[in-house]
């Protein structure tokens, strides 16, 4: 009887952990990117993206991107954008471009930057856009 017990208790603290490791995840919602940042990404997306990809586009990307981290979008898009000429923009350019991406398709701004090199990327799940 003790070792069930134990058991259900061990279970009961796992659980309370899980939830509140997962209540603790920030996400795109909170206020990830700065709205100086955004709007110096605006003249970068006009001209390297937008007859491309509009906010429809994004959209759709980000809910497919559901609870994946930030980063694995910032690195796709990195390695893979401007389509003519991929990796040839500053990573401050790509950041300022994810911060106007996120802004566009209504995510708040936040007081922190994007900023790739310090792995807060990795940290910021995305969640689909609301419509």
């Amino acid at each position: 009887m003790n070792k069930f017990r134990l058991s259900m208790m061990s279970a009961a603290v796992s659980v309370v952990l899980a939830c509140s490791a997962a209540a603790q995840q920030k996400t795109i919602e909170d206020g990830v990117y700065t709205t100086e940042q955004a709007d110096a990404g605006q003249p970068l997306y006009e001209q390297r993206c937008s007859a491309c990809h509009n906010a429809d586009f994004y959209r759709g990307t980000l809910s497919n991107r559901n609870n994946q981290p930030l980063a694995y979008l910032f690195e796709e898009i990195l390695v893979t954008m401007p389509a003519d000429m991929p990796g040839s923009l500053m990573d401050a350019e790509y950041e300022a471009i994810l911060a106007h991406i996120l802004q566009l398709t209504g995510y708040p701004a936040g007081d922190a930057p994007l900023d790739y090199a310090s792995g807060t990327m990795h940290t910021v799940n995305i969640v689909p856009p609301k419509d």
